[in-house]
């Protein structure tokens, strides 16, 4: 069976859980020790104080003169839960080999040895205690299920069985009882153990807060840094030695990762830049040569390699791009993306009722996003569907679903999204014409990555393709 789906996800909740269960067991425990403790010291106090009248009450029948003794036990009889008997045979009782027995045993026999006429030769004597629980005796040392189920038992006692040979050779037998004393439920103190528990468990919290609280920041680091490498995002040195380590290993990463960053930038930037002059060149050179089918391919490539060298700056200005969030009413923000685009004679159609909010967002990285996904559906199938609406999640958590439908021929599942890689194209040939740069969907997701949205594409059941956007308002509320 497995338990691990049933716990908290949270690791936080996870320790208060297993910590506070380990409180429960080990005060149960020590509950339990307690009450085996107390209740052997309260029996062996109480047997301990009827020694000294056992040994008053064999005096007192040594020295009454052989007819009156058997009023004289008749009158020690009357006495509460004590039975007296004198026998003239050992009575067929053996030796109790447990502590208390030997503990009875000893303090009687010192009792007698106080009491005794000097020169008067030891007394035979036995002794045997059992304790009482759940109606059965309980064994020298009593299991863990035996101690449990006592607190629920309110008939714990002791008997306690003594005999003892007198100077004229008889046996004075003495069997008597008491209650055992053990801690029982309706006895204990539950004002006490609850205040006890709950300041506990708010000393818990409060260390385990304070312990998972350098976790929470790093992965709060880290999900920030996958999505803007350029903000600082330092973890603070703190928490446990094993947290620090984690801390100062992801900040030495982070600094890795943007020198490596900043490299890559410094060298594609160098690149572009250095290919712009011979390519601007060529150009001209092509362009003053005498005309034909070869000087007119060598234009098209020209054209090509200087729209990717464009491209690829674009790529990198867009993975440093910054704006300030602006809160916006999106109802208006997708009107105007569809407005212009059908301005510029596009079939471009947008559907959904009226959002009726505003959020905080980056306009222009969004609506670049938008853009590019609608030149997308364009390419492929000539017209485009924008449709618009809000979700409610748990909390009351707003996200904004735009979905980009078109009506081309779809795309192969095992490329939905691989085709949101740098420079991947579908198309086998290698027309820029028909294919773009395989840029536009990368820039794409990186703008969505910006408002910490999701971009997948699917395939629509009745064909064509659909781009759905899915972006968290969760500073969004009603216009």
């Amino acid at each position: 069976m497995n338990t691990a789906r049933h716990l908290p996800k949270s690791l936080f909740f996870r320790l208060i859980l297993f910590l506070l269960s380990a409180f429960f067991v080990l005060h149960t425990l020590a509950i339990l020790t307690l009450a085996d403790f107390f209740e052997r010291h309260l029996v062996q106090n109480m047997l301990a104080n009827h020694s000294a009248t056992i040994a008053l009450c064999v005096r007192m029948l040594e020295a009454e003169p052989a007819p009156g003794r058997p009023a004289l036990v008749a009158s020690l009889a009357k006495i509460s839960e004590v039975t007296i008997s004198v026998q003239d045979k050992k009575p067929d009782m053996p030796q109790g080999q447990d502590k208390l027995s030997r503990f009875f045993l000893d303090h009687i026999k010192e009792a007698l040895d106080d009491m005794s006429v000097p020169g008067q030769e030891q007394r035979a004597l036995q002794a045997q205690v059992q304790v009482i629980v759940l109606g059965k005796e309980s064994g020298e040392n009593p299991s863990f299920f035996d101690k449990f189920f006592s607190l629920w038992d309110v008939s714990g006692s002791f008997v306690a069985h003594l005999t003892i040979q007198l100077a004229n050779g008889t046996w004075l037998n003495i069997t008597y009882g008491g209650p055992g004393h053990r801690v029982h439920l309706e006895d204990m103190p539950y004002l006490v153990l609850a205040l006890e528990f709950f300041i506990f468990a708010a000393l818990l919290v409060l260390i385990v807060h304070r312990l998972v609280r350098p976790l929470r920041s790093l992965a709060r680091a880290a999900e920030s840094f996958g999505l803007n490498q350029d903000l600082p995002h330092t973890v603070p040195d703190e928490g446990p030695s094993e947290v620090r380590h984690a801390a100062q290993a992801f900040n030495a990463m982070q600094k890795r990762i943007r020198g490596i960053m900043e490299e890559r930038e410094r060298i594609f930037a160098a690149l572009s830049h250095d290919l712009r002059t011979p390519l601007t060149r060529m150009r001209l050179r092509l362009e003053s040569a005498p005309g034909g089918e070869f000087r007119q391919k060598m234009l098209e490539d020209v054209h090509s390699l200087h729209a990717i060298v464009e491209m690829g700056t674009a790529m990198t200005q867009c993975e440093k791009h910054a704006e300030p969030p602006t809160r916006t009413d999106m109802q208006a923000f997708l009107e105007a993306i569809v407005e212009d685009r059908r301005e510029m004679g596009q079939n471009v159609t947008m559907l959904g009722a009226n959002l009726k909010l505003s959020a905080l967002i980056f306009p222009v990285a969004l609506r670049r996003c938008l853009d590019n996904l609608l030149d997308n559906a364009l390419r492929y199938g000539q017209e485009a569907v924008l449709a618009a609406a809000v979700l409610r999640g748990p909390g009351d958590r707003l996200t904004l679903r735009v979905d980009i439908d078109d009506k081309g021929p779809g795309m192969d599942p095992a490329l939905l999204e691989k085709v949101f890689e740098p420079f991947f194209r579908v198309e086998g040939s290698r027309n820029r014409h028909t294919g773009g740069h395989g840029l536009g969907l990368s820039i794409a997701r990186s703008m969505a990555g910006m408002h910490k949205a999701t971009l997948n594409l699917s395939n629509l059941p009745q064909g064509g393709l659909r781009a759905r956007l899915e972006l968290p308002l969760i500073e969004g509320r009603p216009a």
